[in-house]
């Protein structure tokens, strides 16, 4: 594709763009004080920070204590009054909220959520039922993406150290159980199948990981990557990711100013670009070639070198020491997903068997916890 080919694709894409911005709903005059009743269905996992959380409900930002927890799926009422966010965005600080036992979305689509939504509690329950805290929440995160229930000292440790994306479900997430699954299903079917039934499995554990920005965005890679290999095609992850980027903004242009859907594109990136770079470089070749902790340490620094611009403008900075940290704890993270992802599946059917695989994770959550303990 030429130089001008690719500048007309570029501004097709933004035409397109703001032509889905404008076709978005657009939210009442509201005015400061202003009292209002909304309801609805919460698409995303709550954002907890310290004693609060936060969520999203009809376009407008709600937070609220951190118990008793909302979660995905939950059909809540809230009444409270409006004030306007540092960045104009409309805020219900601390309103009244309860649950719509009417429940009048009762589509198939909030069956669907309201059921998978309930086995990631029940999950989450199995690893609180087998483990003791900070091990038990830092299991749910790694595995699930849940940010709920870490104890405060803990859950500052992991935002000191620069470690809060392991509690993130993305990429790695993705790709585990992908790997998984097609791996699984190719002893049985014809490996076209085997890749369509991966297709589901990796949508399934998108909705079941929360369906946030990171996950979202790397369901959509792997799906692409999957298509690939169903087609016979050489996947080209690059493209994959603009891919990505451009369908999560085409269903929801507010993700332009997601810190998470921004911190991932940009981590992701940096990752594809930068990654191999480093990885070349002779002067750290030799660090860099360390078992596990030199390619965690490269993959680490290649993507805070894009992401640094974005966390310097929206949280003042990065800890120097974070690439260095999760280069000791990052080879932990398969073999914790892995182990949980079992233990809770069979948790599900019998909590015992459940809590013995759970337990197997005990020494390497431990590790994990000290690690960033010691560096904070």
């Amino acid at each position: 594709m030429g130089n001008r080919n690719k500048l007309l694709a570029l501004f097709l894409l933004i035409l397109l763009f703001i032509l889905r911005w404008k076709t978005l709903p657009s939210l009442p005059d509201f005015i400061p004080g202003q009292e209002i009743r909304i309801s609805g269905v919460l698409r995303q996992e709550t954002e907890i920070t310290g004693s609060s959380q936060r969520f999203s409900l009809a376009g407008i930002a709600i937070k609220t204590l951190r118990y008793p927890g909302y979660h995905y799926g939950d059909q809540l009422i809230v009444v409270g009054s409006l004030k306007k966010g540092v960045t104009g965005e409309w805020i219900l600080e601390f309103p009244e909220i309860e649950e719509d036992s009417r429940n009048q979305e009762v589509g198939i689509e909030h069956k669907i959520l309201a059921l998978i939504s309930a086995w990631r509690r029940r999950i989450e329950k199995v690893y609180r039922f087998s483990l003791p805290e900070p091990q038990a929440s830092l299991l749910a995160g790694i595995v699930l993406g849940s940010k709920s229930g870490f104890p405060n000292d803990f859950y500052q440790s992991l935002k000191g150290t620069g470690t809060l994306h392991v509690v993130v479900a993305s990429g790695m997430n993705i790709t585990l159980v992908a790997i998984f699954l097609i791996n699984f299903f190719v002893l049985f079917l014809n490996r076209r199948l085997a890749v369509a039934f991966a297709f589901l499995g990796i949508w399934f554990y998108v909705v079941l990981a929360g369906w946030e920005a990171p996950v979202v965005r790397a369901g959509i890679m792997g799906s692409l990557a999957f298509l690939g290999v169903g087609l016979g095609r050489e996947r080209d992850a690059i493209r994959g990711l603009i891919l990505a980027g451009i369908l999560m903004l085409f269903i929801n242009p507010h993700y332009l100013f997601d810190l998470g859907f921004q911190l991932s594109f940009a981590a992701t990136a940096g990752i594809l670009l930068i990654y191999p770079k480093l990885k070349n470089l002779r002067r750290a070749r030799k660090v860099f070639s360390l078992p596990g902790f030199g390619d965690n340490l490269a993959s680490t620094l290649a993507a805070q070198v894009l992401t640094l611009p974005i966390m310097v403008f929206n949280l003042g900075g990065v800890n120097p020491i974070s690439p260095l940290v999760n280069a000791f704890v990052l080879w932990t993270i398969q073999w914790i997903m892995a182990i949980g992802a079992i233990g809770g599946v069979l948790g599900l059917i019998n909590l015992e068997l459940g809590r013995f695989f759970c337990l197997l994770s005990y020494p390497l959550l431990t590790y994990f916890v000290e690690i960033v303990k010691l560096f904070s």
